[in-house]
């Protein structure tokens, strides 16, 4: 098992496929083609009303990581609206998809969380937990090959492995884990008993 920590020094910001935002490139596993990736995590701002770029073949999720609510208007599917207190949104890369946002604070866009997924061969989860007292046993992905992706929004995660490995994850960065198979699982604490709130990704080949 391979653990690397993250930084805002190691992500890769891009303008979206579409233009008309900005994407922060946290993770991402790149192929050749019009897409570039087999699957990515990031993160992005949404500050306007406007469309969603497409996707074909991907299978995306999204959540809101601070900066007010999102709603998406996705095609042949009811409206919904997103918050930090809704559970993240799945939904096919290929529909039409438009996203309304409602700022808490005027000029402040709002963040979101992303993961997108090659349907033909690989697949995803994605979780948000908000973590104060107990700690949080998180069970990695068992495939050989698949990625658990931790990303701290607010406050800061320790991490302890059961072969005595730790991590500690501020607020802004993220720990990667490559698991090499079998069943695995690490314990979750907010540092110093704070508050800590934060996404949980596995990835894994079909």
């Amino acid at each position: 098992m391979k653990l690397q920590a993250l930084g805002p020094a190691d992500f890769l910001k891009m303008l979206w496929k579409n233009g008309q935002g900005v994407t922060t490139e946290l993770a991402v596993a790149r192929r050749p083609g019009e897409d570039g990736f087999d699957w990515r995590i990031s993160t992005a701002t949404v500050a306007a009303p406007g469309p969603f770029s497409v996707f074909a073949g991907i299978d995306r999720s999204l959540a809101i990581v601070r900066g007010g609510t999102l709603t998406l208007a996705v095609e042949g599917r009811a409206d919904v609206t997103l918050s930090t207190h809704t559970p993240p949104y799945a939904f096919p890369g290929e529909l039409a998809v438009s996203s309304t946002p409602a700022l808490e604070a005027d000029g402040v866009p709002i963040d979101d969380f992303n993961v997108m997924t090659r349907r033909a061969d690989w697949q995803h989860t994605l979780t948000q937990h908000r973590l104060h007292g107990e700690p949080w046993v998180w069970t990695l992905p068992p495939e050989a090959a698949a990625v658990a992706f931790l990303y701290c929004a607010y406050g800061q995660v320790d991490v302890t492995f059961a072969d005595g490995r730790r991590a500690t994850v501020p607020a802004g960065h993220a720990l990667r884990i490559d698991v090499d198979g079998g069943p695995a699982t690490c314990s979750l604490d907010a540092a110093g008993g704070h508050v800590a709130e934060f996404f949980l990704t596995s990835i894994s080949g079909r």
